[in-house]
């Protein structure tokens, strides 16, 4: 081994302990604001939301493999506040620069003022972060502190859109009835890849995470390489995506896009074309997007939608699903 590869290879162990450790003292710190929130009076219960056990488990494992950075308030004491930055890679295909998403913050701070100090300089470092890439899109969801807010409102943050959050177990419908003769006369499949540009295309304008697409805000080129990122997305661990055809004659109706990690389930975007909605084709792909996703380990799901969306409340809370506190989304384009 060449002395350069015996470097390359001490500064990669270097960096790997590095992560670790880490990744053990956010574990440790987010259970000790755990600890130390449970049973707060409201407000600040309410304001600040921290990972259970398992999203813990998994946020230190995602830190410890490098798959996200921890952006601390103060680093000489790591409990006064951190909030967690994660690449996008779908957002970044799409938008052709860096884009990341931020969790958090995470105080156990009862003083507004402080809170905003603190969420400030955390918005700061992410802010600075990704001007040290050059420049790219930053996207948050946090819970309606005045003072939280404030604090990404002054590093140049805008407020995209105040979403409804619902979760719980699902209750499909029966596969042969129910629910599902709505969709007599449809099926399920792939399109193949010379369908893509015809098919996709024909779905519209997809309202994209609640804050980053709305509608053909960024042109309909973007709109067709969203559409054919999500084709692509199924296969990946994970990630099922099912595309509703009309069967005669053939036409491409909808899609449902969901993802499945650690017996939790995400429900990620179920769209219908505009001329189809309100007839049960939702319900169906949710149906069998849940079955699937069950299969993969899921027990819960757990959904985001504009407040505005009270059909898609409605149909979420047809399948058992209820409603958690709302999250703010804002964002920040930095050049």
């Amino acid at each position: 081994m060449s002395e350069a590869a015996v470097f390359r290879a001490g500064a990669s162990r270097a960096a790997e302990a590095a992560r670790m450790a880490e990744a053990k003292v956010l574990a440790a710190t987010l259970t000790l604001m755990g600890r130390e929130l449970a049973g707060q009076a409201p407000p600040l219960s309410l304001w600040t939301g921290l990972p259970n056990a398992a999203d813990v488990r998994e946020t230190a494992l995602a830190v410890a493999a490098g798959r996200a950075e921890v952006l601390w308030a103060e680093d000489s004491h790591p409990a006064q506040g951190l909030m967690l930055s994660r690449p996008q890679d779908l957002e970044a295909a799409l938008l052709g620069r860096c884009s990341r998403r931020l969790s958090g913050p995470w105080m156990v701070e009862p003083d507004a003022e402080l809170r905003y100090k603190k969420t400030r300089t955390l918005a700061k470092k992410a802010a600075d972060s990704v001007r040290g890439r050059g420049g790219g899109f930053l996207s948050v969801k946090t819970w309606h502190d005045p003072a939280v807010l404030r604090g990404f409102a002054d590093e140049g943050f805008q407020l995209a859109e105040i979403l409804a959050c619902l979760e719980g177990a699902p209750e499909p419908g029966p596969e042969d009835g129910g629910r599902s003769r709505a969709a007599q006369g449809t099926s399920m499949r792939r399109p193949h890849p010379w369908e893509l540009d015809e098919w996709l295309l024909s779905l519209g304008d997809l309202f994209y995470d609640g804050h980053l697409l709305h509608g053909p805000y960024f042109g309909p080129e973007i709109q067709r390489r969203l559409w054919q990122e999500l084709a692509a997305l199924d296969l990946k661990k994970n990630q099922p995506v099912l595309f509703l055809f009309q069967d005669r004659p053939e036409k491409l109706l909808g899609l449902a896009w969901g993802r499945a990690a650690g017996g939790a389930g995400s429900l990620m975007a179920v769209h219908v074309v505009e001329e189809r909605r309100g007839l049960g084709l939702g319900s169906h792909m949710l149906d069998h997007l849940w079955r699937r996703m069950s299969v993969m380990g899921a027990r819960t799901l757990a959904v985001e939608t504009a407040s505005w969306n009270t059909p898609a409340q409605a149909l979420y809370r047809s399948f058992g699903l209820r409603h958690k506190a709302p999250l703010a989304a804002l964002h920040l384009l930095s050049e």
